[in-house]
């Protein structure tokens, strides 16, 4: 019966994991160096600085992505032994158990100053109260109360499809500026899907007879596409400037929006008979809404070398669902000694994850074909990594 309970709780988790996704898709070369810079140029751009888009030689590229990401800020790949469980456990305090993932695929077709995409995305946040997490990592404790309020997710799974338009500022505007050139840029969202909130209430145990006692629930609100599809949109800001030979900065607002359903259905489970049995049903005449996180970005970059780039950023996130935030640092270098076979490497740290990462990417651009592959965490191969990260993206360029 312990078992049985541990593991249906665990399932419940990794469903909730499955559907709750962090917020901001990635390129394979963003991938590759860590972080979305603020100062990458062309249509890995789009990810990280709306200005910075059109700000290289590209005058046409049609893309092909996708990419994947899995986080969490306690559990590792690798065997925790009872003595750190405590440790974990006191590293997360109240924050709770946070699961991250991370997916999209689409395509993007870049035409001088104008931009397309389109994309499948999921986004999100999940978040285990402390009770839970302790549930989670140590096992059941016989006739233990467990709180279920905290724990919580919201998020959605959508279409994202838009355009964006970057240009060069008039030079005779930027003059006495300090800066050789400046280029800004706008990304406008068009959002449809379904949006999801999940809230924990109430509490539970499980007795010395194996029965469960308790009003310990999960409360589940989400649109049904058919009857109430969840529409929104988003819009993306920033700005990139060449200050000279050598260095160049970025700074944008990401992902400014939400999305809304005119109605939406509400579910309540609770755990009865040894599995999560789902209560009651209620159609809800009212507006299910859900704010996108939302990021800050500001980052520099240094031509080091005609074949060595050095780039540093730092990111602010607000999840307005959940209340979190992330301040992320991160740190990378490109090498294009070989220009046919670009090289990359960066490291980040996340406030929210608690933890560094280690990423390397590569290219190989064999004319106006061009593949790009990045990885992460490479932390894993010589530590206790928190994380996985993948992408791989073809295109045309020219």
């Amino acid at each position: 019966m312990l078992t049985n309970y541990k593991r249906i709780l665990v399932l419940s988790v990794v469903l909730v994991f499955v559907l709750s996704m962090t917020a901001f898709a990635s390129s394979a070369k963003t991938i590759g160096l860590g972080d979305q810079f603020t100062t990458i140029t062309g249509p890995d751009a789009l990810y990280g600085n709306p200005g910075a888009v059109n700000a290289d030689d590209t005058s046409f590229s049609l893309e092909l992505g996708a990419a994947a990401s899995a986080w969490n800020n306690l559990l590792m790949n690798d065997y925790i032994a009872d003595e750190d469980k405590d440790d974990l456990l006191d590293k997360i305090g109240d924050d709770g158990l946070l699961f991250g993932t991370d997916a999209r695929g689409g395509v993007k077709l870049l035409v001088g100053s104008v931009g397309f995409f389109g994309d499948i995305k999921h986004d999100g946040l999940a978040t285990l109260n402390s009770d839970l997490a302790e549930l989670l990592l140590k096992g059941n404790e016989i006739d233990h109360e467990y709180n279920f309020d905290g724990s919580s997710a919201a998020g959605g799974i959508y279409a994202d499809g838009g355009i964006n338009f970057s240009m060069q500022a008039p030079q005779d505007l930027v003059e006495g500026w300090g800066v050789d050139e400046l280029h800004v840029g706008f990304t406008y969202h068009r959002l449809a899907g379904v949006i999801y909130q999940l809230e924990g209430e109430g509490s539970g145990k499980l007795e010395s007879d194996g029965d469960f006692d308790g009003d310990g629930q999960f409360v589940v609100n989400y649109n049904d596409p058919d009857d109430n599809l969840a529409t929104g949109s988003a819009i993306d800001i920033g700005g990139y400037a060449i200050v000279d030979d050598r260095y160049t900065i970025g700074f944008s607002t990401m992902n400014v929006g939400s999305m809304v359903a005119d109605g939406y259905k509400e579910s309540k489970y609770e755990y009865i008979d040894e599995e999560w049995e789902e209560q009651e049903e209620v159609n809800k005449a009212e507006e299910l809404v859900w704010q996108l996180p939302s990021t800050i970005r500001l980052g520099g970059k240094m031509d080091y070398s005609p074949s060595i780039d050095l780039l540093a950023d730092y990111s602010y996130t607000k999840y307005h669902e959940s209340g979190d935030s992330d301040h992320k640092f991160a740190v990378a270098t490109e090498l294009t000694r070989l220009s046919f076979l670009p090289l990359r490497t960066g490291v980040n740290y996340s406030t929210l994850q608690n933890d560094f990462k280690w990423a390397a990417g590569m290219g190989l651009y064999l004319g106006p074909m061009k593949l790009d592959l990045g990885v992460s965490d490479l932390m894993g191969l010589f530590n206790r990594s928190q994380g996985v990260e993948g992408a791989l993206t073809a295109k045309i360029e020219f």
